[in-house]
């Protein structure tokens, strides 16, 4: 595919304004309405490219106007999709790779299209023993939420699925996300999280 190719290099994809923070390896169910955002899907899926799923970062309009985003987003393929009832184009979609926005163009529309630079990706590396509770919360969080979340459930996730899918499913500020998304090392980036919320037991047993 064309992302394959790229990523070592810059490439121009659309951004998606979001008061969420989205991790490689994440999922984001989407419902599209605005005629911006129809015409970014439809030449996503023309083209089998991604957009870029950035977090907005000032208190400008996430839809009708032109808002700013942090510089880091993280890629985002489109994996499965539907029209609802309602006419509303309901959307999944993946998290791909980190990426920084160096540069942005606002096109007539206000559809926000970025040079993008991928960024490294990190090794996997395990669960630290004592932070075994928070892949048990995930685990547990995951079965609640059913679809599409459970298809991440994984026998033994590492520690920068377990840190990015928390961050992502749990209710913590927005700047607290933006915050752990910025930290480049997975079991940093759990440790930071595992003390913002609260452990129900303190059996470290995997």
């Amino acid at each position: 595919m064309s992302t394959k190719a790229a990523n070592h290099g810059v490439e121009t994809v659309a951004v998606f304004p979001l008061n969420v923070v989205l991790f490689p390896g994440g999922l984001l169910p989407l419902r599209i309405f605005e005629q911006r955002y129809l015409r970014m899907v439809s030449d996503c899926m023309k083209q089998e490219q991604p957009f870029a799923v950035a977090t907005i970062i000032d208190a400008g309009p996430e839809a009708g106007g032109v808002a700013m985003t942090a510089p880091v987003a993280t890629l985002a393929r489109i994996i499965d999709w539907e029209q609802g009832d309602d006419g509303l184009l309901n959307l999944v979609c993946e998290g791909e790779q980190r990426c920084r926005i160096t540069e942005i163009e606002v096109e007539p529309d206000q559809l926000l299209r970025g040079r993008v630079a991928r960024l490294p990706e990190n090794m996997p590396r395990p669960v630290p023993k004592e932070l075994g509770w928070t892949a048990r919360l995930l685990h547990d969080l995951l079965v609640k939420l059913g679809e599409p979340y459970d298809r991440l459930i994984h026998g033994t996730p590492s520690a920068d699925h377990v840190a990015g899918r928390l961050i992502e499913l749990l209710p913590l500020p927005l700047a607290e996300k933006r915050a752990l998304f910025d930290i480049d090392d997975s079991v940093e980036r759990l440790q930071r999280l595992s003390g913002l919320i609260k452990p129900e037991t303190d059996d470290d047993e995997t």
